[in-house]
């Protein structure tokens, strides 16, 4: 389980630790990287909280696909198999080999969903597409879980 401090001097320090260790070691396959992100582990997700994060990707040199590749964030259903969104919400197109990019996602549009398991659990995910609407996880983050504290 990720856990992350949501001072912004602890954000800061960790973003510039992560930085360093993402330049001294410069992926050569997939990745996929949580540089920051906006609830704290312990908060108590409502129907108006909106999860925004910072993610690093970087694709291999040998990956290709004529569909393109995408990163999104999902969530931890009942079935241990299976994680899910709704729609095309917290879902990017990915348009360079490795970058940066800020994922943002209404909790509302999951919050009542009968499979969403407790307490929520998401996961970050780099995607490359086979076919339209069919892909494949190439990497994929931790899990995220946020606790609901007292």
């Amino acid at each position: 389980m990720t856990r992350f401090c949501c001072g912004a001097g602890c954000t800061a320090l960790a973003l510039a630790g992560l930085t360093a260790l993402l330049a001294a070691q410069a992926p050569s396959g997939n990745a996929i990287t949580l540089l920051t992100l906006n609830q704290p582990p312990c908060a108590t997700l409502t129907e108006k909280s909106v999860i925004r994060a910072k993610l690093a990707y970087h694709l291999a040199d040998a990956e290709q696909s004529a569909y393109g590749f995408s990163v999104s964030i999902k969530f931890q259903s009942t079935n241990p198999r299976m994680t899910f969104s709704d729609g095309v919400q917290g879902q990017a197109t990915v348009t360079a080999r490795h970058d940066t990019l800020t994922l943002e996602y209404p909790v509302a549009a999951i919050r009542r969903n009968d499979r969403l398991q407790r307490p929520v659990t998401c996961y970050f995910y780099l995607h490359r597409y086979m076919a339209p609407g069919r892909s494949v996880v190439l990497a994929k983050t931790g899990a995220i879980t946020f606790q609901e504290c007292q």
